[in-house]
């Protein structure tokens, strides 16, 4: 039976980093939210229910086999390398990689073609989409594959970021590049100020004050640029107080604004603040790397996307963890990840190709490109072996995505924006902001019951 599903999905159209200008990394910044009727059959909830599309392996009879990749434009080559010696092996499979000049075209790419019934076989989807893929029967669940070739993803893929490929329990979709946050600090001015480097949160406000002065700044980050610095960016001070703008609480997101988690990380922007230079409110984000490029800066969140925008520096920039809050050193994690189309002809062979690429520490180096593997084996390639990316290997242990992303996450994410910029420009106390938000929030999270 077929039906009209209003999908809502997180389109995004970052020029930045997730942050980041140049990275592949799904986000988080800059995504827009579309809303798009899509018909598709009939959700059941119950993944064992869908069937997948009767076909045989041919990868290994000889066979030949055409298999196309949906992906966005900048990341082809790394795809390319990643599957190289797969190919190479398997001459009998042909592969077509579809390149998007952006997220927003990807999205609109996959789901033309669900709707024409000419699915993709594979899928790149961005971490913020995942749960309306599922929703919309674009892509189809992974778990009798990894069953069948008792493939345990768990003892694999680092097991926060596999998080984000599931629903109700089930995997749809494998982690295939991710990107952290730490702490970038300027060596000569914590020794000009006699400051050693924080390990929490109050060290760090102390860092920047005592560093807040003959034309010098504490910290930098352009704090209003988009919606989803708050939870991303700036979010890696949330996660070190163990919160989050909302949880999944038996099956449905529930707010946690009006909490003593987000109170803290609020009151901890605010006096934040007092060490920024003056224009932080309003400054774009390569503002903000270009002005702790200046040297008159002691800290700046920092992503490996950053090695290649960042402009050279003439001080010695040292990374660290980020500071913790009541609970840990955590930060934030986002990426892409790669999934099945639900319509596929060719579903074993598109699995056979995912597992190489998810299970084949090479491959895995070659995808993350320049953000980072999400697998541990994949550190022990080049160029992930330099000791540049140590500080990062080290992060994501305690690196969680903001949220489990729901539909309408672009909506839910502007509307805690407007509570995040009145306190921060003082038009409104924290408390208020978080009583108002929370009830405003919620209402939005409501729609996805």
């Amino acid at each position: 039976m077929k039906k009209t599903l209003a999908i809502v999905l997180a389109l995004t159209m970052i020029s930045g980093v997730c942050a980041c200008g140049g990275s592949q990394e799904g986000t988080e910044e800059g995504s827009t939210a579309n809303t798009i009727q899509n018909n598709s059959e009939e959700n059941t909830g119950d993944p064992k229910s869908k069937e997948i599309p009767e076909n045989t392996d041919s990868t290994s009879s000889g066979e030949a086999v055409n298999l196309r990749i949906l992906l966005q434009e900048t990341s082809a080559e790394s795809v390319e390398a990643a599957i190289a010696p797969y190919l190479e092996q398997y001459p009998n499979i042909k592969v077509e990689l579809v390149k998007a000049p952006d997220f927003v075209a990807m999205n609109q790419n996959a789901i033309a073609a669900h709707q024409a019934n000419d699915d993709y076989d594979l899928i790149t989807v961005n971490h913020v989409d995942t749960l309306a893929y599922v929703k919309g029967d674009i892509i189809q669940s992974l778990e009798e594959f990894t069953k069948a070739d008792e493939i345990k993803y768990e003892d694999i893929i680092f097991t926060s970021l596999l998080e984000q490929g599931k629903s109700d329990g089930h995997l749809y979709a494998i982690p295939i590049n991710t990107g952290t946050r730490v702490l970038a600090v300027n060596k000569e001015l914590f020794e000009k100020y006699g400051q050693k480097y924080p390990e929490t949160q109050k060290e760090m406000l102390e860092a920047a004050a005592a560093m807040t002065r003959d034309g010098n700044f504490g910290f930098v980050n352009s704090m209003c640029r988009n919606s989803y610095v708050p939870t991303y960016e700036q979010g890696v001070f949330l996660m070190g107080n163990g919160g989050r703008l909302y949880e999944i609480e038996d099956g449905h997101p529930v707010a946690k604004i009006d909490t003593q988690e987000m109170k803290d990380f609020l009151n901890f922007n605010v006096e934040l603040l007092k060490y920024m230079p003056k224009d932080c409110l309003t400054m774009t984000e390569d503002d903000g790397r270009k002005a702790f490029a200046t040297g008159n800066i002691g800290m700046y969140v920092f992503g490996p996307w950053e090695y290649s925008l960042m402009p050279e520096v003439d001080f010695t920039c040292e990374l660290i963890k980020i500071p913790s809050g009541t609970k840990e050193q955590a930060s934030t994690s986002g990426g892409f990840q790669m999934a099945i189309g639900s319509g596929t002809k060719n579903s074993q062979e598109a699995w056979n190709l995912l597992k190489y690429i998810t299970t084949t520490p090479e491959a895995m180096a070659s995808m993350a490109a320049t953000d980072l593997p999400t697998m541990e084996d994949a550190y022990k390639v080049a160029p992930y072996t330099d000791e540049k990316y140590d500080i990062f290997r080290e992060q994501l242990e305690t690196a969680y995505l903001a949220g489990i992303p729901v539909p309408n996450l672009n909506e839910v994410s502007e509307d805690f924006f407007s509570y995040w910029t009145d306190v921060l420009y003082g038009k409104i106390s924290v408390d208020e902001a978080c009583s108002k938000a929370q009830e405003s929030v919620q209402k939005l999270l409501d729609k996805n019951k």
